[in-house]
């Protein structure tokens, strides 16, 4: 494969300006395709497009992608309609694909300002929102990372590009890096992986006393065997456990934790240890961020869900009255050792429903890690190896991506938010009965109903989607007796919320997704209507 970094995208986004940044920074070559097709025609662009066609731009341009490559390792700016081309997209996926994308009205002010542009003469606005729905199936199908543009200088594309860089080569081998400005550390995902914590805890820096965190549950089942491994190294560890269930998330049960800690003389050296699903893992993670202002954290998850997602990118929290998570802190862990073979112990209901963080992935950013959970699914329903591991893996690979590129929530992490809007009002509304992966579920059902209303999503997407939940048993409509309006005010005190407006994460096609926060309130609650709300 070619270690080459390829800018892909709408023209405007930025390809050219940021990626001679990131070539300068990473001490590359940088090869701009439309300036090899000027070099080699003696032609401007305009000019060829004017004189002999858009077919014979489009030879010029495979010659070109097809030479830029053989400058293996160089950064490589191309025309927007580069993914149309069938004979292109094989070139395109031997080496790193970087997607950079904007909104249509961004790239018509910023190209009003460029000079000539074939594709885009009499109205600019229209030919653009022609290429989005001609392209962005190909854009995703191919692109390993994502950049949205908008709002950032091109400094600013060059470093999110450069984080990429940074954690490209990792997943391919198994390992996996979040680098974020907050912390870098390892995800370690596999069966028995709790066999090596102890070497792993060591090789993260020198540490005084281990206190876990798990819950009774958890502790039950699995407590034992963790002491066995880190007592049997000669480490001190203590242990506690709190309730199991999200009725636990919340500042009491912190206080308590706390109380356990300080009356036990915990000091700033220490290092907390998160032994569970997302309910321990965010919990803890708040308590290590806060107590004596912040110690050591290792994220030890024992659920699907929390494998996938919830450990992984220092978000860490608990429950309010007014909603959920709102009360937190970004705190990056040191360590993540996903064992996967506590799973066992878990109900299906409960595996089932954290595979639905899994295909969010999918349906954000990974066509096919997407497909590749459709057609195992039998196997991860009886957790069989190595297909749990590998699938876990690559759906943790998707979330290591997206926070080493942006911890705070600021651009593409947004995304993860795929689901969520309307599957914490859900949670809200069942008093948390309704499992978190459940409630996704149903939120992902309806952001894509509101995606097709709106005309952003393809025609397959909904089925696809819908095939991919009820392969793992998730449930697709909202429960009996659940109001629409009430679920649409819930939605106001959403963390998303921003001057008063949600920001809607919709999907585009399999394996991208993009926010909005112009959806109609009437939309919204045609779509919840349309999944069973009254």
């Amino acid at each position: 494969m070619s270690t080459s970094i390829i800018l892909i995208g709408l023209s405007g986004t930025g390809k050219s300006t940021a990626g001679s940044l990131l070539a300068q920074a990473l001490g590359r070559r940088f090869i701009d395709t439309d300036a090899l097709i000027e070099e080699r025609s003696g032609r401007l662009v305009p000019d060829i497009f004017a004189e002999s066609g858009e077919a014979e731009f489009r030879r010029f341009e495979t010659e070109a992608l097809a030479r830029a490559l053989e400058a293996n390792g160089a950064v490589i700016a191309t025309g927007g309609g580069i993914v149309e081309e069938p004979a292109n997209r094989p070139l395109l996926g031997s080496a790193a694909v970087v997607w950079l994308t904007a909104k249509p009205e961004t790239l018509v002010a910023r190209l009003g300002a460029h000079g000539n542009r074939p594709l885009l003469a009499g109205d600019p606005l229209a030919a653009l929102h022609g290429q989005i729905a001609r392209r962005t199936q190909h854009y995703a199908a191919l692109a390993d990372w994502v950049v949205s543009t908008d709002q950032l200088t091109p400094e600013e594309v060059a470093g999110q590009i450069r984080r990429f860089v940074d954690i490209y080569h990792h997943p391919a081998t198994g390992q996996l890096i979040v680098n974020t400005p907050g912390g870098r550390y390892e995800v370690i995902v596999g069966e028995d992986a709790l066999g090596s914590l102890p070497q792993r805890l060591s090789a993260s820096g020198p540490t005084g006393r281990l206190w876990v965190v798990s819950d009774d549950q958890v502790w039950q089942h699995h407590g034992r065997r963790l002491l066995a491994v880190l007592e049997g190294a000669g480490l001190d560890v203590s242990s506690f456990q709190i309730p199991a269930g999200e009725a636990s998330k919340n500042l009491q049960v912190v206080s308590n934790v706390y109380d356990w800690m300080l009356r036990n003389k915990v000091e700033r050296h220490d290092m907390l240890i998160a032994f569970g699903g997302g309910v321990v893992g965010d919990l803890a993670g708040y308590v290590a961020s806060t107590i004596l202002r912040g110690i050591g954290l290792v994220q030890l998850p024992t659920t699907v869900l929390a494998m996938v997602d919830s450990s992984i990118g220092g978000k860490t929290g608990v429950d309010h009255a007014a909603g959920k998570n709102l009360i937190g802190a970004f705190y990056q862990p040191r360590l993540v050792v996903a064992d996967t073979s506590v799973l066992a112990t878990l109900s299906l209901p409960e595996r089932q429903a954290g595979w639905a963080e899994a295909i969010k992935h999918g349906v954000i950013a990974d066509r096919q890690l997407f497909d590749d959970l459709v057609s195992s699914a039998s196997q991860l329903a009886a957790v069989r190896e190595p297909a749990t591991s590998d699938l876990i893996r690559r759906a943790a690979a998707v979330k290591v991506g997206v926070v080493s590129g942006d911890e705070r929530e600021q651009g593409r992490r947004m995304l993860l938010n795929y689901g969520h809007t309307i599957g914490h009002a859900v949670e809200r509304w069942s008093n948390y009965t309704i499992r978190h992966g459940e409630g996704v579920a149903m939120g992902m059902a309806v952001a894509a109903d509101i995606a097709r209303r709106m005309g952003i999503c393809d025609g397959s997407l909904i089925p696809r989607q819908r095939e991919a939940l009820e392969a793992f048993g998730l449930p697709i409509g909202l429960p009996a007796g659940v109001a629409a309006s009430a679920l649409l005010k819930a939605t106001r005190s959403d963390k998303k919320v921003r001057q008063k407006r949600i920001n809607w994460v919709l999907p585009q096609t399999i394996g991208a997704a993009m926010v909005r926060g112009d959806v109609p309130d009437e939309i919204v609650l045609a779509a919840l209507a349309a999944a069973g709300a009254s």
